[in-house]
């Protein structure tokens, strides 16, 4: 009886852990500037007081964005801090080239970092959708 329960047992713990990811939640949505989409960039969400990697989001050029924490998809329940960076290419540089120059970004300065952004979101655990709505208005925020 003990080996069967056993069995039953890692079974279960099995199922368990392969009806997720190993962060808890996934998070997904769209980043828009004044109602239209970010065409491409990146989101940084930093959990509030952890010296964890940040969770990273690749934008899309519609604007939309999957969560990923160490290149796995998904990200731990909690209270992040976000910032989005999308940047207009630099002309006349090829694939694989870098340049010094610094690139124009494609969102107001203040989202660029996570510190000026205002942007807080709460990841739930589960399956989480988070637009992300910007304004390029300086006054708003």
């Amino acid at each position: 009886i003990l080996r069967s329960a056993a069995r039953v047992l890692s079974g279960l713990v099995v199922f368990a852990v392969g009806c997720g990811n190993q962060f808890g939640a996934t998070v997904s949505g769209r980043v828009l500037l004044d109602g239209e989409p970010v065409p491409d960039g990146r989101l940084a969400f930093v959990r509030v007081g952890s010296t964890k990697s940040p969770a990273i989001g690749p934008i899309k050029p519609d604007g939309r964005y999957t969560l990923l924490t160490k290149r796995q998809p998904g990200a731990e329940p909690g209270d992040y801090q976000v910032a989005v960076q999308s940047f207009k290419p630099i002309e006349g540089l090829k694939p694989g080239e870098r340049s010094f120059e610094t690139p124009e970004p494609l969102v107001p300065q203040r989202y660029l970092s996570v510190k000026t952004s205002g942007l807080l979101y709460t990841v739930e655990p589960g399956s989480n959708t988070i637009d992300i709505a910007l304004t390029s208005d300086e006054n708003a925020g």
